[in-house]
Order: C-alpha cells, then structure tokens, then sequence
C-alpha cells in the first residue's frame, strides 16, 4: 500500500512535532508500506533554513526507506502572526505541488499544524479517491486564541470554518489527547470518525544507562550545581519566562542552578530578562543536538516544563516522554486540570504548580532538593508510566486500524486506540 505522509516538520529537525512526523513515515515503511514524506527544509525550533538549503524550490532524497519531497516554504527572521501566516501559506502552496510530484497514494496522512494543509489533503483525497487522516498535533485555532496572537474576529471565524471543513471530509481525525479528544466531540466531530493515540517513544533506547557528568564538563560555571533545566523550544506558548522569574526568587537559594537550553521567537526576551535581574543562577545554551541534550537529562536533577494559562488541551508538551524515559522528575507549571497536569499526577512523576505561583515552585524545587529519596521515587515511577506509549504499542495500534485499507477497503476507527488513560 502507497502511504502519503505530510507534514511541514522533518528531520533533520528533532524537536517538538518533528520528532513524530519523521517516525512515523520511518515506521511506516520499516512495515512494508510504500511510503512518501511531503515536508519542507528544516528551519525549527531556530527559525533559520541550513545554508544549504537556501534558495532551493524542490528536492528529493531517500531518509530510512522513506521517499521525501521538500519544498520551498518562507521562513521570517522574526516570527510575528502575520508572518507565521505567510510562512504556513508557502509551505501549504508548495506541499500542493508535491504532492502532484508523488503521484496517487492509497493513503494520506496530514499532520496538523498547519490548519490549511488540511485542504490539501482534502483535494487529493478527492482527485485519488484515497483515505484521508488528519492528525492533530496541536488544535491550532484554540491554540492561537488563548496565546493571544489573533482576536475573536473574521479571521479566527475563517480558521474554525475551515477546520469544521476539514473534519467533515476526512475519513478519520486523530489526536494525541483525551482533553484534544474532548474538545472536537464539541467542535461536532463525531465519536465514531475519531482516533486517540498518543505520541511515542522508543522506551528501551532511550532509558538506555549514559555515562554521567559529560555535560557538566562542557559547562564548569554549574560544577556541583543542583540542576533544574527546560530543553526546548523558547516560544510564546511554553511559557518559559516564569522560570527566569523563579531563577529570580531563588538568587539568594545558591545551590539550585537552573538552566534554559533551545531557540524560539521568545529566547531573545528572555535573555534581556535574565540580564535586567543579573541573576548568576541562570544559564542559557543553544538549542542542543540530540546526543548533547541526553547529556543534559543525565546529569540534571530536575525537567521543567510550563504552559500558558488557559492552553493546557490544546497541545501536549512532545519532550515529556523523553524525559520520563530517563527516569527523571518533571516540575510541571500550568493549569492544574490540564492534561499535562493531569497526566503527571496521575503517574506520580513529578509535582505540578499552578500558572504563575512562583513561590509554590519554589517551594517545590526546595522540596526536591531536600529529599533525594522522593526525587528518586518520581523518576522512578516516570520510567514505569512511559512503557504504555512504547513506539510499538502505540504504532502497532495506528497498523491495526490502517489494517482495512491494506485490504482494498476502508478505515473503520478502532477503539483500542482510545486504551490509554491519563485522568
């Protein structure tokens, strides 16, 4: 069977959305399927395109038995919303023109965001009188409403028109959460056309035992620091900037060493933040290579992860996985029945804290730090929680509900895909 994959996230890009847009076309075809991936060049989470990809239109390679057709998509020097539009806009323009470039696919799977590839999909399903899945990553209108970056208005009624749109053409939706889940049944998505499965991770490899203290090598300004660390993109919705505040609370606290590793259309700000309080526990890095950023996790004490107010089921936070893996802790900032809240109580893996109630946090770290024995019992219930979403688990259930189109018929959802619980 011919499967069409899209997505406008692509190794050799390894955060965020990308790490599961190119798994899934590599364990596609390690399956047997005749696969195509239709991406851009890589540009995330730095927001700049390799020197060698500047100026190309189209190309074509091989990645782990996949297919892969790039094209031109415009990349902003600094990401606002109107440029982000003409960003998705190029990527969606030139997916279209791939997408003739591969030929007829039995099935397409787009993954979203961005929204409008979508429509994309919708024209070809229809010209091939293929399947089509649309995989939700993020709900991207919510997501845009709650961060702030559009207004109620004709442009967020265009976007929800177009999802509605979407959902009503597409053979299959599927997301990566219950609370995401929740939210389509209200957008009218009916129960039957709709798919859960999380996103994965291979367990084993991951957890495998790393040699200790490299990173703390490469940085001797932590030397013996207790550590706390956020590893990823620094945009508008991780809400990063109550950790430089919480760096802030705890300046006088001067075994705790916190660290801020990643790009994003944020980072800059929160550097000039750093710098106005002069804190001295505070680091920022690059974005990390993959090897280097499993250093880190190994010679952390403590993950940090944060969300805005009010966003927690519209995305799902993709480095979560990876660190429970590596058995580590997580402190978790965000509204406290978010899914991502939620899930960490539910796992006993971490403590959560309300958005913005730094001096809980602080509380929090302190706790941590004063009690090894509970640190090690965190982590060590985060590793037994992350099997459920092994990378065979959980794409052996997205294999068994293809399993109709492999046969000349029709997807039909499967319920097993809606067996993992996080409330």
């Amino acid at each position: 069977m011919k499967v069409l994959v899209t997505s406008i996230n692509f190794w050799p890009d390894h955060s965020g959305i990308a790490l599961y847009s190119t798994d899934l076309p590599v364990y596609l075809a390690e399956k047997k399927y005749e696969v195509t991936m239709v991406t851009g060049f890589s540009y995330y989470p730095k927001w700049r395109k390799l020197p060698k990809d500047r100026r190309k239109f189209f190309t074509s390679e091989i990645y782990e038995g996949v297919r892969v057709l790039r094209g031109y998509l415009y990349v902003p020097k600094k990401v606002s919303t109107i440029r982000r539009i003409f960003h998705e806009l190029s990527f969606v323009l030139f997916a279209a023109c791939n997408f003739i470039r591969a030929g007829r696919h039995d099935c397409i799977i787009v993954i979203s965001p961005p929204l409008l590839l979508g429509l994309v999909g919708i024209v070809f399903k229809w010209l091939w009188k293929s399947e089509l899945v649309f995989y939700i990553q993020d709900l991207q209108p919510d997501a845009a409403l709650a961060l702030g970056m559009v207004k109620k208005g004709l442009m967020i009624r265009l976007l929800l028109r177009i999802e509605k749109f979407i959902y009503a053409h597409s053979d299959h939706v599927a997301t990566i959460t219950e609370g995401m889940r929740r939210r389509l049944l209200q957008k009218g998505v009916p129960f039957e056309k709709l798919g859960l499965y999380y996103n994965w991770i291979k367990v084993a490899e991951t957890s495998l035992a790393r040699e200790s203290g490299k990173f703390r090598l490469q940085h001797p300004e932590i030397k013996e620091k207790w550590m706390v660390a956020y590893a990823g993109n620094i945009g508008i919705k991780q809400g990063v900037d109550i950790l430089v505040i919480l760096a802030e609370a705890m300046h006088p606290f001067e075994h705790v060493h916190f660290v801020i590793a990643g790009d994003g259309a944020d980072k800059e700000r929160l550097q000039k933040l750093a710098a106005e309080k002069k804190l001295t526990n505070l680091t920022f890095l690059p974005f990390l290579s993959q090897p280097d950023y499993f250093d880190l996790l190994q010679d952390i004490q403590l993950s940090f992860i944060a969300q805005r107010k009010a966003t927690g089921d519209v995305f799902f936070p993709s480095k979560l996985l990876g660190i429970m893996a590596m058995s580590k802790p997580v402190l978790i900032s965000a509204d406290k029945e978010s899914e991502l809240a939620c899930f960490v109580r539910k796992a006993n893996s971490g403590l959560t804290v309300d958005v913005g109630d730094v001096d809980q946090l602080a509380t929090s770290v302190r706790r941590l730090y004063e009690d090894p024995n509970l640190l090690k019992e965190l982590g060590g219930n985060a590793r037994e929680a992350v099997e459920q979403f092994d990378r065979e688990v959980v794409l052996g259930k997205l294999l068994e509900w293809m399993q109709p189109i492999t046969s000349g018929g029709h997807i039909v959802p499967n319920s097993a895909l809606n067996g993992v619980e996080t409330r």
